[in-house]
């Protein structure tokens, strides 16, 4: 066995058990909720549309050029595009949670294309767990566990591919070949770092995220390292925003 080989086979090891350490931090997690739940009597469910809110995405979003909003609307608000969010339902579809269930009436439950489409608004917006509630027909709790399930999902189907890995021989023999086609023999990739604006930084980081970049707001920076294919090998997102690229290389 090769180098290479067993340089996959340990990366492999590697994440698998950062994964199982993750498994087991969300476990405790929930467990700890649990915990902290104070006994109430049950609520009625409310009286939630499922088939008015999936009509509603589809109509919004996925209903081909007679959508109500276009490819730039779906980027900004998916903060991805179609592609990467088609390869994820494709992927998905049919996994636990995103099934189509029904009640013991026979009327469907939440449709899993708007159980994905909550999950990935809830991470490109990072708001509470209830902000659609009107729109998607989710609940707090419900939406809070199909994130949790979606997460662990998509590591264990596009871990190994995209998260953060080094290039093996073949894949660096290809890339500094093309790379020397374009005049650029040995670079493997670009590095660069860009900052965005933290509207509602804490006072008490302030200092640490003042920097010169937009106009002098606070900022947290993301870095990343690509090749000329767009490929992403390398990203790490939240250094302070006082920090110049030179810092964050170092």
């Amino acid at each position: 066995m090769d180098d290479d080989s067993s340089s996959d086979e340990d990366r492999l090891h590697i994440f698998q058990e950062e994964y199982e350490a993750w498994t087991v931090l969300f476990e405790s997690s929930s467990s700890e909720e649990e915990e902290l739940r104070v006994d109430r009597p049950r609520t009625a469910n409310k009286r939630r549309d499922f088939v008015d809110a999936y009509m509603r995405v589809v109509s919004n979003y996925f209903n081909g050029r007679e959508s109500i909003y276009n490819e730039v609307d779906f980027e900004r608000r998916f903060r991805c595009p179609r592609a990467v969010f088609n390869r994820v339902h494709d992927h998905l579809m049919g996994t636990p949670p995103f099934e189509q269930y029904k009640d013991p009436t026979g009327k469907p439950g939440i449709y899993p294309l708007v159980k994905l489409v909550g999950c990935f608004r809830f991470i490109a917006y990072g708001d509470t767990y209830d902000r659609d509630d009107e729109n998607l027909c989710i609940g707090e709790t419900t939406l809070r566990d199909y994130v949790k399930q979606f997460v662990r999902l998509v590591i264990v189907a596009f871990g190994p591919q995209y998260l953060n890995r080094a290039p093996n021989k073949q894949e660096r023999q290809v890339i500094s070949q093309e790379m020397g086609e374009r005049l650029f023999p040995g670079c493997l990739g670009s590095w660069d770092c860009k900052h965005f604006a933290w509207k509602n930084c804490p006072v008490r980081l302030a200092g640490q995220h003042q920097g010169h970049a937009e106009g002098g707001k606070k900022t947290l920076i993301l870095e990343a390292i690509c090749d000329h294919r767009k490929y992403i090998w390398h990203a790490n997102f939240g250094d302070p925003g006082s920090m110049n690229d030179i810092n964050v290389l170092i």
